[in-house]
């Protein structure tokens, strides 16, 4: 309930944590400010610009979903050394940044691109619907954090309730024969939690992507790090904040072996 309310209230542009966090830094600020102005002799009151929040933050986030599924995958994707990547939905200044200092990536989204990316061609298009001109063609193909969106319209999406499904299934005809597909998605007890995100049973991609096998596969907690070595059917499914990372590898044609 606690997380429910600190989303719904940064939705509307307020974030309590960080105002809780700021007035804690108000008392540090005014020391500081005092001992500048005898250091300095400055008096002028517009050169104060008060950064209140930052006194407690670490270096940086190295936690978390997105850390540790973008920095696995981006290694993932640099060892296979593909050709010709396709993302879909992935985030720009995350993971597809990772890609772009390495590899040109395709992207595919149904939000707009708006600043031109050196080494980025980017399709807005919709997942859900079939992929016809992308199909078979490429060798690398990745979708994170994203198929758990599908259908619930929060991106603009039209509504769907297999939404998830037809997108898996639309990402993975894209993987030629012999190609990788790297998805990630929160896994648990299956729920929706409208319009946000789903939940979805581990097992469910290897349920839908029949002709794929399964090379490795990644539990991402909230915070923490990663537990490698688990199969999709040993997840705990009361644990929440989890999310799955997998690689999935299309067999090559008979005549390619």
């Amino acid at each position: 309930m606690i997380r429910k309310w600190l989303n719904a209230s940064r939705q509307f542009g307020f974030d309590p944590v960080k105002f809780i966090n700021a007035c804690r830094g108000i008392p540090r600020f005014t020391r500081d400010l005092s001992l500048w102005r005898r250091m300095t002799g400055a008096t002028n009151p517009f050169s104060v610009h008060p950064v209140l929040a930052d006194f407690r933050e670490s270096a940086g986030s190295a936690d978390g979903h997105y850390f540790w599924q973008d920095l696995i995958a981006a290694r993932w994707v640099h060892q296979t050394n593909p050709q010709h990547h396709l993302d879909v939905g992935s985030r720009v200044d995350g993971f597809v940044a990772h890609l772009l200092t390495f590899r040109a990536v395709t992207l595919l989204d149904v939000r707009p691109v708006r600043t031109p990316v050196p080494g980025l061609s980017f399709t807005q298009g919709n997942a859900q619907e079939e992929l016809g001109h992308l199909e078979g063609s490429f060798d690398s193909v990745s979708s994170l954090h994203a198929i758990e969106h599908f259908g619930l319209g929060r991106y603009g999406d039209p509504l769907q309730i297999d939404g998830h499904l037809k997108g898996l299934r639309n990402i993975a005809n894209c993987v030629a024969p012999g190609g990788t597909l790297y998805v990630s998605f929160p896994i648990g007890k299956p729920e929706v939690h409208f319009n946000a995100q789903r939940v979805l049973d581990p097992v469910w991609p290897l349920e839908v992507l029949t002709d794929f096998s399964l090379e490795e596969f990644v539990v991402i907690p909230w915070r923490g790090e990663p537990t490698y070595g688990l199969s999709p059917s040993q997840v705990d499914l009361s644990r929440v904040g989890q999310a799955g990372l997998y690689r999935f590898v299309r067999p090559p044609r008979p005549t390619e072996v």
